[in-house]
């Protein structure tokens, strides 16, 4: 098989080897992503209560800024 990529694109097997490379790279950053939420709610848990709404609204300025970030917002 020719390595060049622009001979690679009628190359069905090298078409479908890419698309499960990728299918498997995104499904280890969906588990990561999980892992790293559970992270967070457990270290949250440990945030007294009297300064659970800090907590609150600096997540939301967090998401507030990821939304304006990539044009969610």
């Amino acid at each position: 098989m020719n390595q060049n990529p622009i001979y690679n694109i009628w190359d069905y097997n090298y078409i479908q080897q890419q698309a499960q490379q990728y299918h498997q790279s995104q499904v280890r950053q969906v588990l990561d992503c999980a892992k790293k939420l559970q992270d967070f709610l457990d270290s949250s848990d440990q945030v007294a209560s009297e300064y659970q709404n800090a907590l609150l609204a600096e997540c939301c300025a967090v998401l507030y800024n990821h939304g304006k970030k990539n044009r969610y917002i």
